[in-house]
This record gives structure tokens, sequence and C-alpha cells, in this order.
């Protein structure tokens, strides 16, 4: 009897081994809870709406799709691996078995389509999302409700090799695709609470020292440079954020004219602050995970692999697993639209639980996300300068690449023409 077998084994320890035990015991679990950081405690209708989720098939993102379809109100899912065609069958096995475990919900839907990291591909997919008939789609197009950006946050080699002719970086392409979505997104209802999620790397605050003007030496490895690309991805959706609640403003007819200090002459254009857009764009530092980030920062040769096995459980305990990977992500989500800024003014009752309160009850367009709150980052990266200097930079490597492929494309066009007309002139000497 298993009674009985228990009682052999557990009869002989003492009364302070059992209480060592309990305590060890509740320590590991005190250890993990604290380690997976903050629950998401907000939940949204996502019943008839659509999610694009742009990223590589990291643990972290399948369990987001998992637990996206797994919702009350689940919504519907386009997935866009940045893998060329065919994928690999292991990642359609894993989306099938998703899909085959949420399938007592209708309402979850599912669907994975190629999108490699090229102009062209990028060019083909907006043609396709922007061709359906308004009798299907509506007038505003097809929905979209959500945009998951989750790619370059990640701590990987892969990240950093060397782009092929006419293929993107992790910056150049979500700039193409955003701007390329962005008349699909301005003709949604004004109503739509639309929300670009843009993953950082929590490596990000390493490079922060080039920015503030702190004269040290920086080491160019996986961790600093991985660092340098989330700090220019913050100051793109920031600058991303101001065009969308300027436009908004212009369209609303909220822009004004103010004196220009340097040319009295002159007058300059300000927008109404208290405008906001309703697509919002959203960045979301992501936790230490063990497979995406931890893992590419300390395992580098075949002694750290050795360590890394042999601490693995360790590991494990101080490491946020997937689904607490995901809280802050499903925050962004699902979180109310908060109106106007946060109230830093400190309440003698409150001692400064109201602003906590704050961070958590809510988000707007141009907030950052950490453990399930919104957090200010230094003053470096408000300066709008900076961030229209990415901005910029961004803009002309874009157009540059898109001219290229352009050209390219019909080069390729004209050579199959000229090789079919080749052919059928043989064919016909041939009759």
């Amino acid at each position: 009897m298993p009674v009985h077998t228990l009682a052999e084994v557990f009869g002989n320890i003492s009364t302070s081994q059992l209480i060592l035990g309990a305590t060890t015991f509740a320590l590991v679990i005190s250890i993990k809870a604290w380690a997976g950081g903050r629950k998401c405690t907000w939940e949204r209708d996502w019943k008839g709406k659509m999610i694009l989720v742009v990223a590589p098939p990291t643990p972290a993102i399948l369990t987001l799709i998992d637990t996206l379809l797994h919702l009350p109100s689940p919504p519907q899912i386009l997935y866009l691996p940045p893998i060329p065609t065919p994928l690999p069958e292991s990642l359609l096995t894993i989306l099938h078995t998703i899909r085959l475990s949420a399938e007592s919900n209708p309402a979850a839907q599912l669907h994975c389509e190629s999108l490699p990291s090229t102009p062209l591909s990028v060019r083909n997919f907006i043609n396709k999302w922007n061709s359906s008939p308004a009798q299907v789609v509506g007038e505003g197009g097809r929905r979209i409700d959500s945009i998951i950006l989750g790619k370059g946050w990640e701590v990987s080699e892969d990240n950093f090799k060397k782009t092929e002719k006419n293929e993107w970086g992790i910056h150049q392409f979500t700039f193409h695709f955003i701007t390329s979505l962005l008349p699909s997104l301005l003709r949604s209802p004004p109503e739509r609470d639309i929300r670009i999620i843009n993953l950082i790397s929590p490596t990000w605050s390493a490079a922060l020292p080039s920015l503030q003007g702190i004269e040290r030496k920086i080491k160019d490895d996986l961790v600093n440079s991985t660092g340098r690309r989330s700090i220019n991805a913050l100051l793109l959706m920031r600058h991303f954020q101001l065009i969308l609640d300027t436009l908004e403003a212009a369209q609303r007819g909220k822009i004004k004219p103010v004196p220009n200090p340097e040319k009295p002459d002159e007058n300059l254009k300000r927008k109404d602050d208290d405008v906001r857009s309703n697509i919002k764009g959203i960045s979301v530092i992501m936790p230490w995970s063990r497979d995406e980030v931890l893992k590419g920062s300390i395992v580098f040769s075949a002694l750290s692999r050795i360590l890394w096995i042999v601490f693995y459980p360790l590991i494990i305990l101080f490491t946020p697993s997937p689904k607490s990977t995901i809280q802050s992500i499903l925050f962004a989500l699902s979180a109310p639209v908060r109106q106007g800024n946060i109230d830093e003014t400190l309440k003698v009752a409150d001692q400064g639980k109201e602003v906590a309160e704050q961070r958590r009850n809510g988000v707007a367009g141009g907030d950052v996300v950490r453990d399930c709150a919104v957090v200010d980052l230094p003053p470096v990266l408000y300066d709008p300068l900076l961030a229209k200097a990415v901005y910029d930079e961004l803009e002309k490597e874009v157009e540059k690449g898109v001219k290229a492929s352009q050209a390219d494309w019909k080069e390729q066009q004209a050579k199959a023409k000229a090789k079919a007309d080749k052919e059928k002139d043989k064919s016909g000497k041939a009759q």
C-alpha cells in the first residue's frame, strides 16, 4: 500500500528535518513566484478581433499564441514568422497542436503565413491584405486590432548575421511593415482601439552610457549590440506615436499656430496635447527569459554550455517561465486605455500608492511597459531630436532599399519575358 510505503520512508525523519524541508520548499516556491514577476489581471473581449503576430517561433511567442487562443473570448490570430517558405514541419506541427487544443471554442482562429524580411515579401503581403473586396471586409478594409512585433529582443547571433542583398534588418523591416500598413490602419473607425506592441530586450540599459555621454569602453558583444538596437526601437516607437497623434490632431483641426521664438515673423504649428490617436504604439520591455535572453548572453563556448546544463535547475528557479514572460505583453494588449498623463503628485494619505495604481490600471500611446506596469525611461530617451534622427535615418534606408528591390524585380521580369519570347520563337520555328 502507498500509505505504508510513505510511512516507512518518512517514519524515521525527525521533526526538525521536516521543518527544514517545509521551509526549504516554501523558500523555493517564494523565489519562483518572485522570479515570475507580476501577473496580468486585465481581460479584454477579443471576440471577432484580429491580432497579427510578426515574430520568430520562440518559446515565449508560441506560449503567447496558445494563451490568447485559450482566453474566454479569444481573437483571430495571423502568425507571420520571418521564415522563407516552405515553413519547417516542426513549426507546422506545433501550430497545428495549438489549434487543435483550442478547437472547443470556434471563435479561436489561428492562421499562419510566411513573411520573410525582404521588401518584396512585405509588398506582396500588403497587396494581398488590401485586395479583399469591400463587400466582404467593409469600407475600412480588413480589420486589425493589434500588431505584435517580436523580432530583435532576443540575444541571438542570428539577429546580427550579415543580411543578403535586398534583405531587411530588424528595424528596417519594422519601419517598412508599419508604414505600409498605416493607410489601412488610418481608415479604421476612430472608436477602434488599435495597439502596436513592440518587444524590447532587457539588455537595453547596457547601451545607455553611450547615449548619456559617459566615456567608458563598451564591449561590442551580443548583449551590448542587442541593447543598442533596443534603444533604437524605443526611440522609433516614440516618434511613430508622435506622427500618429499629429495626424489625428490635423484631422480634427486641433493644430494651432504658435509664435516662433527664433523667428518672430514666422509661426510654428503645434498640436493639441490632449488629442490622442486611436492607434497606440506601446513598447514592452521583456524579462530575462532563459531561452531567448539569458542563454544567448552567457552560453558562447563549450565550457559555458556544460555549466549551463549543470546549473540548469537553478536557472529554472531564478528565471521566469514562458508563461510568466508573456504577462507584460498581455497587459499591453488588454489593459484599459488611460486618458491623460499619469499624475505624479504624491498624496500624504496614499504614500505613492495611487501613482503605482495608475501605472497598473491603463496604457496610452507611447507608453513603455515593464512587469505589468507603465515605467519611465531615462531623460535622454525622451529627446525628440534623437528620436527623429533615428526615424529619418531609417526612412532613408528603407526608401533606398525599396527602390533597389523594385529595380531588381523589374530586371527579373524583363529577363523572364525575354526568355519566354525566345522559347516561343524556337517553338514557332520548329513548327
